[in-house]
């Protein structure tokens, strides 16, 4: 697919070192468009994205993160902006009850608190840009022991409806929510799982891909397709919408 209207088109990527958001920075330059990487390491990604590439360290649950994105956009980008893709590193998995005050902080923090600081200066400097929030099939089906994701990700789709309505007509707003993905985050998972089990990862994995209708974890680049989609005019018409890409893992209707 190509994507020509993404040619020249300026972007910000957050989480963009690896995972999701490393394979939207990836297609979205494939597509001839200049991205701002942040990251708390974006200096690899850059290297390898090429000249279109920027970066700028930081990390989106700090309070002084959105300040200094805002910062480089105007560096960057002359203050200029076609769209933000809103992603992070998942909280750490556990459950409801054993997490702390202060991981409860944390996950709150970097999956709402610093996506609002960064959209509210970010959002003006848009006069016809797109906002993409990468979520979780958590959104619709809650995830043994990711019990902060589980209860905080359904916020930030409800934040997604409700900013797609306020920033509207300038701005469209929409979530993707993936299933399970080849990336380090869900090797590390299934690690985790497979400890506990007291099986190995390649079993955790397979008895994973065997509940997914597709029978594969997705390839980050087959997102990453869909949220340059959204990112780009070729979807004009598409607001405040949360699309799986999970291979069908999801099963709650509607």
């Amino acid at each position: 697919m190509r994507l020509d209207e993404l040619q020249g088109r300026r972007f910000v990527v957050c989480g963009a070192s690896r995972g999701l958001g490393r394979a939207t920075a990836e297609e979205l330059v494939s597509h001839g468009a200049s991205v701002l990487v942040v990251s708390r390491n974006p200096d690899a990604a850059v290297a390898q994205l090429g000249p279109t590439a920027t970066g700028i360290a930081a990390d989106l649950a700090s309070a002084e993160a959105a300040d200094r994105i805002d910062s480089a956009v105007n560096d960057v980008f002359g203050g200029h902006l076609d769209g933000v893709l809103v992603n992070s590193g998942g909280p750490p998995a556990g459950r409801a009850l054993e997490y702390t005050d202060a991981e409860w902080s944390g996950a709150f923090e970097l999956l709402l608190a610093g996506p609002i600081r960064l959209l509210r200066l970010l959002a003006p400097l848009m006069s016809a840009g797109s906002v993409v929030f990468i979520t979780s099939s958590s959104v619709r089906q809650p995830i043994e022991g990711l019990d902060s994701s589980n209860v905080l990700r359904p916020a930030v789709a409800a934040l997604v409806k409700v900013l797609a309505r306020e920033l509207a007509p300038t701005v469209r707003v929409n979530s993707l929510a993936p299933g399970r993905f080849d990336t380090d985050r869900v090797r590390e998972l299934d690690a985790g799982r497979a400890q506990a089990l007291d099986i190995t990862p390649q079993i955790a994995r397979e008895r994973a891909e065997a509940a997914i209708p597709l029978g594969r974890y997705g390839e980050p680049v087959e997102l990453a397709r869909v949220a340059a989609f959204l990112l780009s005019s070729a979807s004009s018409y598409v607001n405040g919408s949360a699309l799986q890409v999970d291979g069908g893992s999801v099963t709650a209707v509607p």
